[in-house]
């Protein structure tokens, strides 16, 4: 039996790892188990098994001590990982019990992976993977979806983030007929509310995911408006993925305003320094931010800006500035989601420290926090 770890994090990964499975004949029931607690799964323990696990840095210690305890009951299974952790740090994950761990894609080496019989082992697709080859859900069973990933790959290269480092800067695009294949199999099911996975919403079709693609982004927006008029909601450029400020216009704003259902856009902004900008790589400017969020509020669509504070190079001035950058925002109508910065194994800031949060950032948000107007976690 395959057998597949879920829990809240990697619930999208795995409803794709089944989609994945199913075009190489596995499938739920028959040779596929899922599972959310020791105690309900239920196997015989003598027989070899493969168990798949896909986790982030934050979920690894959980996944850890998941597999050591599986591995005491489960002597002739093979223990697979993979996912964003595994990717940056595979000789880790073998250290700590893991047989195989795939570094990047897998959607393309599924067999390869089940025949493997030399362990540890750690495996790496050759090649990149296009996304229309592979369904984003098992399609005998269209209810375990979540999104759909529609673009993998950013050019970008931000210092804190991963994605660049797991799927390259060439950003792939599934085709605007895959996505509408897949997402009528949805409305058909009763899943009509349809959200997307993608680093920069607002760069589908893009070549190089830096200059936008404005004719193909309507076209597919046209076209799921279409799909959708009858039965059917798109969310576009908000929660699981976002939108760069610098592709805020009044034309693809237009494009929410007429095809989508929802009423508000996340913008990754990050910081409101521009000297923390510069250093995060992120390539665009303070400027642009309120010049994206002055657009949004014309078009009367709401806006959440992600913030990151607690890099240990930033000094209480970038602070202030930070500070002073949100509650400008925050007066626009605007939301702030605040995160603590969490050094990622595999970005260039992965050897850094997380900094204690400056006091006058503690007091805005606890200030902001009761308000409803900033969430997150400090």
């Amino acid at each position: 039996m395959i057998i597949l770890y879920l829990t809240k994090q990697n619930r999208n990964s795995i409803y794709s790892l089944l989609g994945i499975l199913e075009t190489y004949n596995y499938f739920i029931t028959k040779d596929i188990i899922i599972f959310e607690k020791l105690n309900n799964l239920t196997i015989k323990h003598n027989e070899k098994h493969f168990f798949f696990f896909s986790f982030c840095t934050q979920d690894a210690k959980n996944h850890y001590s998941i597999l050591q305890k599986l591995k005491n009951i489960c002597k002739k299974s093979i223990f697979v990982c993979g996912g964003p952790h595994p990717s940056a740090k595979p000789q880790e994950c073998l250290n700590n019990g893991f047989n195989i761990v795939v570094k990047g894609e897998a959607e393309n080496i599924i067999d390869e992976i089940l025949k493997i019989n030399e362990f540890p082992k750690i495996i790496e697709s050759k090649n990149k993977v296009t996304l229309d080859n592979y369904p984003p859900y098992p399609l005998k069973d269209p209810h375990y979806s979540l999104y759909l990933e529609i673009t993998r790959g950013c050019p970008y290269n931000c210092y804190f983030c991963q994605t660049t480092k797991i799927f390259g800067a060439k950003p792939g695009h599934r085709s605007i007929e895959n996505i509408l294949k897949y997402c009528e199999i949805l409305i058909k099911n009763n899943l009509t509310d349809l959200r997307f996975v993608t680093p920069n919403a607002f760069s589908y079709g893009s070549e190089d995911g830096i200059k936008l693609n404005f004719t193909q982004l309507e076209k597919l927006l046209f076209s799921l408006h279409k799909l959708t008029y009858k039965k059917g909601r798109i969310f576009f450029g908000s929660f699981p993925s976002e939108v760069r400020p610098e592709f805020v216009n009044d034309d693809t704003l237009g494009l929410i305003k007429k095809y989508c259902s929802n009423k508000k856009i996340i913008i990754g902004a990050q910081s409101g320094s521009d000297i923390i900008l510069e250093k995060l790589h992120r390539k665009h400017t303070v400027k642009e931010v309120f010049n994206a969020v002055e657009i949004a509020k014309k078009h009367q669509i709401k806006v959440d800006i992600d913030i990151i504070s607690g890099f240990p190079f930033e000094t209480k001035k970038d602070i202030l500035d930070t500070i002073k950058f949100c509650e400008k925002l925050i007066n626009t109508g605007c939301r702030i989601h605040f995160h603590k910065f969490m050094p990622l194994p595999g970005t260039q800031f992965e050897n850094l420290k997380s900094a204690e949060l400056f006091p006058e950032m503690k007091n805005f948000m606890n200030k902001w926090i009761g308000k409803g107007l900033v969430y997150g976690k400090l």
